[in-house]
């Protein structure tokens, strides 16, 4: 049997200098203030029900892969202190995406942004090299905006 949504397969990490008050913070306030995620890769995102953190709510994307635009969807399944996890709904496949946070040294917040697949077939499609490498570049990207997003917010 398949473990739901606990294989990751790729991820991106990094130290942030807040401290883990802060970076939580600046996930919340993305509901008031989607720009901050916007990248030259990322085009933002914006939610179609439900809010920030709550469970059930939906959001969408709009994300650059190899130049190709696309529109992602997603489902918030997990939000607490520490996690913000989101399964992928539209385009079908079966992949979710987690950020989390946690305290490290000296007041400051390692950060991870992890991809996996709920099923054998997502896991099986994120190891893909085309799809492998995309996804790679596009959270490292994701991960290093968010951490000059919450530096210049905290300086």
């Amino acid at each position: 049997m398949v473990k739901h949504m606990q294989s990751t397969a790729i991820q991106a990490a990094t130290t942030v200098n807040v401290d883990i008050v802060q970076a939580r913070q600046w996930f919340v306030d993305l509901e008031t203030h989607p720009e901050r995620y916007q990248f030259e890769t990322h085009a933002g995102f914006a939610f179609d029900e439900g809010r920030f953190g709550q469970v059930s709510a939906r959001f969408h994307t709009h994300e650059r892969f190899y130049g190709l635009r696309l529109t992602l969807h997603f489902k918030v399944v997990e939000s607490q202190d520490q996690i913000f996890r989101f399964r992928l709904i539209r385009p079908p496949l079966p992949v979710w995406g987690a950020f989390i946070i946690k305290v490290a040294d000296s007041g400051t917040t390692d950060l991870r942004l992890e991809v996996g697949g709920t099923t054998r077939l997502g896991l099986w499609f994120l190891q893909l090299p085309l799809v492998k490498g995309a996804i790679q570049r596009q959270i490292q990207g994701e991960v290093r905006h968010i951490k000059a997003s919450m530096e210049k917010l905290a300086s």
